[in-house]
């Protein structure tokens, strides 16, 4: 005899359920990511403050070592073109002495001694914030190739492309003071209209009081740690190492043609003629920090991809994190190394 088993009837999601769950989906995704996004933002802040701190210690024991700190750029005042520049200088107090060992044979040469040196072209991890994007090498270097005559330099004609290993950190130079045909320290940060952000007290500008052995970028006048030729030592810092702006970070142009101004590498200045040369190495505070973070506009100035500010490695070896309201004057005073000026909490 046949048994008739019963069956039983599967009910299925219907539309509302399943647009119920993806819409719970969907809330949780929007909660999530930001969460995870900014743990990430702030694990990239820590590693840009742990690489301005070992830059820091290096140019600590690169003074210890010669009893100053390294110049921003050398430059003879009658020869061959130099350029090399201060990150190249502290490669031996960032595990990299073999690096600098193959470099300095050609020191007195120039950089342009050796464009195929592929030491030249290396990613330090400790010169990349990990929050501004960017490849490992500059795309442009317009170099100098010209004798130095009298301090002046031949403008570079030639181009290397890929060829210079990038930095986002800058040695601050300060700023072209008004005495020198600069600006006064409270003088407004705002930058022209028209792009790149720069003013008469930015790098590229001479001034008044330029010099045989500082044409370019005058330490004298602009009154940072690092200049063309400069030799700064801890007791020249008057104003007091806590209070003084060693180096800081810069977000990378957006512009990457070959007169582009605020790209930067480790090797040196390719070409001291020019603002985009000069800022290869060094930054100034003529403009407000982060002025062209928007459009990551040409700048000599200093900025991050950082929410609100930007770090700054200060003379004492701190990393300070500087807010984009920071006052204008408070802010250049502390670019200078001795204006006497007190400073407020920052």
């Amino acid at each position: 005899m046949k048994t008739s088993l019963g069956s039983t009837k599967r009910r299925g999601f219907t539309w509302v359920e399943v647009v119920v769950v993806i819409a719970v989906i969907a809330v949780l995704v929007a909660l999530f990511l930001p969460a995870v996004e900014q743990a990430r933002e702030a694990a990239r802040r820590t590693q840009c403050k742990n690489n301005l701190k070992q830059i820091g210690l290096a140019l600590y024991n690169y003074h210890d070592t010669h009893r100053v700190f390294p110049p921003g750029f050398v430059m003879n005042t009658d020869g061959v073109y130099l350029g090399w520049g201060w990150g190249v200088q502290i490669t031996p107090y960032i595990d990299s002495a073999p690096i600098y060992n193959n470099i300095s044979g050609i020191f007195n040469e120039g950089l342009q001694a050796l464009p195929e040196l592929k030491d030249l072209g290396v990613r330090y991890p400790v010169y990349f914030c990990p929050s501004n994007i960017g490849s490992s090498v500059l795309p442009h270097a317009i170099v100098s190739t010209s004798l130095v005559v009298d301090g002046v330099v031949t403008p570079g004609t030639f181009d290397w492309s890929h060829r210079l290993g990038r930095s986002m950190y800058f040695g601050n130079a300060g700023y072209l003071q008004d005495h020198a045909g600069g600006i006064q320290h409270d003088a407004s940060g705002a930058p022209p209209l028209t792009e790149p952000h720069l003013n008469r007290a930015s790098l590229g500008n001479i001034g008044t009081s330029a010099s045989m052995e500082h044409h370019y970028c005058d330490q004298q006048s602009f009154r940072g740690i690092f200049g063309q030729n400069s030799h700064v030592k801890i007791d020249d810092i008057k104003d007091g190492t806590s209070c003084v702006i060693m180096v800081g970070e810069r977000v990378n142009p957006l512009n990457e043609s070959a007169g582009s101004i605020g790209h930067g590498t480790w090797v040196g200045v390719p070409d001291c003629t020019t603002p985009t040369g000069l800022a290869m190495v060094l930054g100034d505070t003529s403009v407000r920090l982060n002025s062209g973070k928007r459009l990551n506009a040409q700048t000599t100035g200093f900025g991050s991809q950082h929410v609100g500010g930007a770090h700054f490695l200060m003379s004492d070896g701190s990393v300070r994190f500087c807010s984009n309201n920071i006052v204008i004057g408070l802010y250049r005073d502390l670019s200078t190394i001795d204006d006497g000026r007190e400073l407020s909490d920052f």
